[in-house]
């Protein structure tokens, strides 16, 4: 197939409730001409492989522009998007989790509305799919580089109005990528967006906004990256903030107050999710952090805790976040019924 316009790239793993809707909804896209699917299957143990390749037979006329991808070992979302990326051969890349789903007229609007711009970047709102159903999300296009950056780094300063981190809102050119070198790094599988999209922002010369949701981002499968917060990916979002904060540095972007709240964010997150054992190792990290400056980012019930965590009486914070988290899961438990 020559003129690729769009490679949509979809990295596949433990996803066989989700495969089938994710792939019907890229296959029966409005805009089928030019597009092509590439799927990574990143050593699936589970049957996603098997379902796809039966809704890929349903779908014979676009067999030609399917790609399947196998990884021989299970190497990560990062690695998988790199591989398809590296495969891919369109004008513009899209990416889309295999949990995840598109409006069938999305790369049609979304093409359209890059070409129409010429635009290095088009990003769209998205739904949010979670026990309650789909709830809009708005994702406002601010007029200066910095302040899109700026409402990344930290959102709250912007009420979390911003077009976020995540690579599946946006249509970029693929010459972004190629141009400036930009890769997801492999092993960094959970802020691996943020880190790719602050370069590519960065670097676009042209960013459009489309005032449509087109992906259905699903925050029910308990397996996916982004609902894991287990303390080694904990350490990937602090790795994946330090190499953005790296990064804009060199480019002459200080953003200090604002990776340091991110910092602390960040750090509140890793203390209340690991592992007893594991703080001793976010504890003291970025000491320089004030408590007082930067409480409130945090909810008024954890910010007792937190207290007597920097204060180094782990017994008096492990206790209270335990009691905190307990009856977390108790309220979920009886709101879920």
């Amino acid at each position: 197939m020559e003129n690729i316009a769009i490679s949509v790239i979809v990295p596949v793993y433990g996803v066989e409730k989700f495969i089938e809707r994710c792939a019907r909804s890229i296959f029966g896209q409005t805009m089928t001409d030019g597009v092509e699917f590439i799927f990574v299957n990143d050593c699936a143990t589970d049957r996603s492989l098997e379902v796809l390749t039966a809704i890929i037979d349903e779908y014979p006329p676009l067999s030609s522009q399917i790609k399947i991808i196998n990884h021989l070992c299970n190497r990560g979302l990062a690695a998988a998007r790199k591989t398809g990326l590296e495969a891919a051969r369109g004008e513009y890349i899209l990416n889309l989790d295999s949990d995840d789903y598109f409006e069938r007229d999305m790369l049609e609007v979304m093409y359209k509305a890059a070409k129409d711009k010429n635009a290095d970047v088009v990003v769209s709102d998205y739904f949010m799919t979670t026990k309650k159903g789909d709830r809009y999300q708005e994702c406002p296009l601010y007029d200066t580089r910095e302040a899109i950056l700026r409402s990344i780094i930290a959102p709250w300063r912007y009420g979390n109005k911003t077009i976020g981190p995540s690579v599946w809102n946006k249509l970029i050119r693929r010459n972004l990528y190629t141009d400036h070198s930009i890769i997801p790094i492999e092993g960094i599988n959970y802020g691996e967006d943020f880190i790719i999209s602050m370069q590519i922002l960065y670097y676009a010369d042209v960013i459009t906004k489309v005032d449509r949701a087109f992906v259905h981002y699903n925050k029910l499968n308990s397996d996916s990256y982004t609902q894991d917060k287990s303390a080694s990916n904990c350490r990937q979002r602090l790795k994946a903030t330090e190499t953005v904060a790296g990064f804009l540095a060199r480019k002459g972007c200080v953003f200090d107050e604002e990776f340091d709240e991110r910092r602390f964010c960040e750090k509140m997150i890793a203390v209340t999710n690991c592992d007893s054992a594991d703080l001793g190792e976010f504890l003291p990290m970025y000491p320089w952090l004030d408590y007082e400056k930067h409480k409130q980012l945090i909810a008024r019930h954890w910010r007792l805790p937190y207290k007597f965590a920097l204060q180094g009486d782990r017994t008096m914070f492990v206790f209270l976040r335990n009691l905190l988290l307990s009856i977390r899961r108790i309220y979920r438990f009886i709101y879920a019924r």
